[in-house]
């Protein structure tokens, strides 16, 4: 094990993460987008504590001090996490304050000076809007300091009378609007902590305000389940959400203008140590950024208009089209509105007689859901796998499950012990020559919303053969029946993983027998000990591997003797780069395969998920038409150099080649 070099998974995330944060640098990205991507950053960072750092704060408080295989005890790794975390957010503030000054320039100013008129309207919006739903609490031995939930805004006070200091705080509402846009010559953009600040003496009349100091914790958020416990999985999830709010502190915002006396009273009363503390600049928690980001439209990306392919309209002729041929959709290029049509298609269609689908992710007021509960009122038989468990996705996906079932659809929650990740739907329709299967497999969620955000794989199908898998796999979802006999679909996590080794396996042989030897792997994160090993032993045979990781990445490329075969890239755009697609050469057979996995434990070995082979040649032409593109792009990818990242940038004798734009501007699938 020793010979073999790993990333550390938090550092590499970091490390993606920075790379976001760069997108709100680049002086090609339309300015309200930077805005955007500055929001990003934060949304991601503050996942990252609640889940990630809050997992090693319990390692380190059940004294489990072992290294981890990139050599990294919990407590070592949480001193690095801190060192690189700190330096993130000084940079993030630093560009904060450029692409300010920037938007100054366009007429929109975040953080204004609040005075003349400005000052009124800002008094107005406090007396109005703000006032009646603030509860300030004045500390003493009455009132003692009260609970703070996970990433509510504080605003902590110090007050004086009759001699005395006192100190108060205030605990912003979370259904509180954050930030007010007033439009004058200008649009001024006030965050409500702002207004709240400047008209203190208003919440405490015989008070004299000597100063106040704005303050946000991060708590742990992870929801675990033991689900051998759970008579009732719906219920249990119910019960652990409320929990989430009050688990232990993990991350201490606090404004650089208070002094060390308002720090040391905070730790006492509420308990965090000094690395778990980040002076910024007011003001705290970016994600408010991506309510600034429109009505602007000459300072955004030119919108992006997605179309169906091949001429397909959800209409009553569309089953027969769909048994023409095998139909590939890349969104957001193609428009994921047609998938909705041809659910809700499918759901008024009298020749329907049942939809199958698993549910990891949908929006709010999906219209697929809909659908669903509408084909069920219809009679059809809708059966419905829903993963109560994705995270920060529970309360919306309890929710569905309640809709669901009142509309008289079979609803279950998967397999104890795993997380159902595949993503599939299938319709069963009663034709004239039988029964016929559309069986849809997709590397992306069922969500409508994030489909136009999202770059992600459909793939829809009469093959009876996917057919019949597809059936088996929502068999072993909902009646938990071990169906081994898998030929186009590997299964997560009895098959999937083996299937992987298999193949790779097969490329190192035709190495060392000197043939051609190549795998193209496009994924999100890579951290699975055994493949990587398994990528070591083939770069060390001789296979050329590329590989698009948008995310974690636990190999270390170019490392003479073990990984200089590997050659690894990162792309960070306009769209989140979602898909998995797997490309080996196959002796010159180049078998292609799309997944919903990562190449990481959980995803191998805790989570139901699909490798799905793609065998129709116009839909692997296409497929092998994205990674090259992929490839070619020279002004949004990283590429991996030891173990940091450098983005590149066009020769002067290359064509500038950014992978997305291509495909807006292309209209694939006609």
């Amino acid at each position: 094990m020793s010979e073999y070099k790993f990333i550390n998974r938090e550092i590499s995330w970091l490390q993606f993460n920075e790379r976001v944060l760069r997108e709100a640098d680049d002086d090609s990205v339309p300015l309200l987008e930077k805005l955007k991507f500055l929001a990003i950053f934060s949304s991601n960072l503050d996942e990252f504590f609640m889940i990630r750092v809050a997992g090693l704060y319990d390692q380190v408080e059940a004294k489990y001090d072992i290294k981890d295989v990139s050599g990294y005890t919990p407590k070592e790794l949480l001193a690095k996490i801190s060192d690189t975390a700190h330096r993130l957010v000084k940079d993030q503030q630093k560009i904060f304050r450029k692409v300010i000054k920037e938007c100054a320039r366009h007429h929109i100013v975040i953080q204004p000076e609040i005075d003349g008129e400005l000052s009124d309207i800002v008094e107005s919006i406090f007396n109005d809007e703000i006032q009646p739903l603030i509860s300030p609490v004045t500390l003493s031995a009455a009132n003692p300091f009260p609970f703070i939930y996970n990433l509510r805004q504080c605003i902590f006070v110090k007050l004086e009378k009759g001699g005395e200091t006192h100190y108060s705080i205030i605990i912003i509402p979370e259904n509180l609007q954050r930030v007010f846009k007033i439009r004058l010559h200008r649009t001024y953009c006030v965050t409500s902590e702002e207004i709240i600040a400047r008209c203190l003496p208003q919440v405490y009349p015989g008070y004299k305000v000597m100063d106040s100091y704005t303050l946000r914790l991060t708590r742990n958020a992870d929801l675990t389940v033991d689900e051998d416990e759970a008579e009732d999985l719906l219920k249990i999830i119910e019960k652990k959400l409320s929990s989430r709010k009050k688990g232990n502190v993990v991350r201490v915002e606090l404004d650089k203008t208070a002094p060390d006396e308002v720090l040391k009273f905070l730790q006492e009363r509420i308990g965090f140590d000094n690395e778990d503390v980040y002076i910024v600049d007011k003001p705290l928690d970016l994600t408010f950024l991506f309510s600034l980001t429109d009505g602007n439209p000459e300072l955004m990306y030119p919108e992006h208009k997605p179309f169906v392919p091949y001429g397909l309209t959800a209409d009553e002729n569309i089953f027969e089209r769909l048994k023409e041929r095998d139909y590939v959709f890349y969104r957001p290029y193609h428009d994921f509105g047609f998938n909705s049509a041809l659910i809700r298609r499918a759901s008024v269609d009298e020749q329907v007689l049942a939809v199958k689908m698993t549910l990891y992710r949908a929006n709010r007021g999906s219209s697929i859901v809909e659908s669903l509960a509408e084909a069920a009122r219809r009679g059809k038989q809708i059966c419905v796998v829903i993963e109560l468990k994705a995270r920060f996705d529970e309360e919306r996906n309890v929710g569905w499950a309640k809709k669901l079932e009142e509309a008289g659809c079979i609803v279950t929650y998967g397999i104890p012990g795993l997380k159902i990740h595949s993503k599939n739907l299938q319709i069963i329709r009663k034709e004239p020559q039988g029964i016929v299967r559309y069986s849809y497999l997709s590397t992306g969620n069922f969500n409508e919303a994030t489909a136009k955000i999202y770059t992600d794989i459909d793939y829809i199908t009469a093959d009876e053969a996917v057919g019949h898998e597809c059936a088996n796999l929502f068999n072993m979802l909902m009646g938990y029946t071990d169906y081994a006999d898998w030929n186009r679909i590997s299964v997560a996590p009895t098959g999937l993983k083996a299937k992987l080794i298999s193949l790779i396996n097969y490329e190192i042989e035709n190495a060392l027998a000197g043939k051609k030897a190549e795998m193209l792997i496009k994924i999100n994160s890579l951290i699975d000990k055994e493949l990587i090993m398994k990528l070591h032993d083939a770069s060390r045979a001789g296979v050329k591997i590329e590989m698009i990781i948008r995310g974690i990445c636990g190999i270390t490329a170019g490392v003479k003797g073990l990984t200089e075969n590997i050659r690894i890239r990162s792309i960070i755009g306009r769209f989140l780069e979602h898909p998995r697609i797997i490309l080996f050469h196959h002796g010159g057979k180049k078998r292609l395969f799309i997944s919903t996995a990562d190449w990481m434990e959980r995803n191998m070995h805790s989570r139901v998920e699909q490798l799905f082979e793609i065998t129709d040649k116009n839909a692997k032409e296409f497929m092998m038409t994205i990674l090259s593109s992929n490839l070619k792009d020279n002004t949004k990818a990283w590429v991996m150099e030891g173990e940091a990242y450098r983005k590149l940038k066009p020769a002067e004798s290359e064509e500038p080649h950014n992978t997305q734009e291509f495909f807006i501007g292309k209209q694939i699938g006609h």
